[in-house]
């Protein structure tokens, strides 16, 4: 087989995956679903709860909400990643794996699709839904109800932000969109790599890798910034801006070793 890109042979490859794997995906997405259902549940916030952070809008935030965001996509997203190419290390399943009439260009594209741009946006689709269905519903349990703004000192009429809100008030959040394709190629990596606990011993790498990329990313911050504090430019946004370079380039050079990796196990 060689490794150009057909089209008609990628949407049939994509159609296999599919089927082969819909079910067990559809299946991840309803424990997905109950699990994000069952934090929000856990943290319907009480009348007699008033400590809440407020936004400028005035608006009441839930703090729980971004945590549970973050560590619950990480897990699904590196999970999915995984375990997408696992049968590799699986002598029966690897020869049937490595029999089907695709290119290594073709799985390789049908693999970031269906475990980085498949995955991320399931994720945020769900996510979206269960906040905006929670958040009515609080909105109106708390109609009428009144808690002290921290902000004004004064007794406010509690309406909660939606997730997009606060994702917002921080410009600097945006920069968190490209840790999703890091954390996944990552993964996605160690599920071609190992052969056995990718899970364990790719989260094990990516440890020591994200450490090391901090500390160049704030060490190089520190460099370039050093005597220049009056340039305008916010450091704290410099670093931010260095991070998402830096994952973006390592993202693009982990895709880069798993397709050669790939093209290895081929042969």
């Amino acid at each position: 087989m060689n490794n150009t890109f057909n089209i008609n042979r990628f949407g049939l490859l994509l159609k296999r995956q599919w089927l082969e794997f819909g079910k067990i995906y559809l299946m991840s997405l309803i424990v997905l679903t109950v699990i994000v259902v069952g934090f929000y549940l856990f943290n319907i916030p009480r009348f007699n709860q008033s400590n809440f952070v407020w936004n400028d809008n005035g608006h009441a935030q839930l703090a729980f909400r971004m945590p549970v965001f973050l560590s619950i996509g990480f897990l699904f997203l590196t999970i999915e990643a995984s375990t997408y190419f696992s049968a590799l290390g699986q002598k029966p399943k690897a020869i049937m794996e490595l029999m089907t009439p695709a290119s290594v260009t073709e799985k390789f594209f049908c693999a970031i699709l269906f475990s980085v741009i498949l995955s991320l946006v399931s994720y945020l689709l769900i996510f979206y839904i269960v906040d905006s269905i929670f958040l009515n519903y609080i909105n109106e349990l708390w109609k009428n109800q009144k808690a002290l703004d921290y902000n004004t000192n004064k007794l406010t009429l509690v309406s909660f932000s939606s997730f997009y809100d606060d994702l917002t008030v921080d410009n600097r959040s945006k920069f968190l969109f490209a840790f999703p394709l890091f954390f996944s190629s990552i993964f996605l990596l160690g599920s071609v790599y190992f052969n056995r606990f990718h899970y364990v011993k790719t989260a094990l790498s990516l440890t020591a890798l994200f450490t090391l990329v901090i500390f160049l990313g704030f060490k190089t911050a520190k460099w370039l910034l050093e005597g220049k504090y009056n340039t305008g430019t916010n450091e704290g946004d410099f670093v931010f801006i260095i991070l998402f370079v830096a994952s973006i380039l390592v993202t693009l050079f982990i895709w880069i070793i798993t397709y050669v990796r790939l093209k290895e196990k081929e042969v």
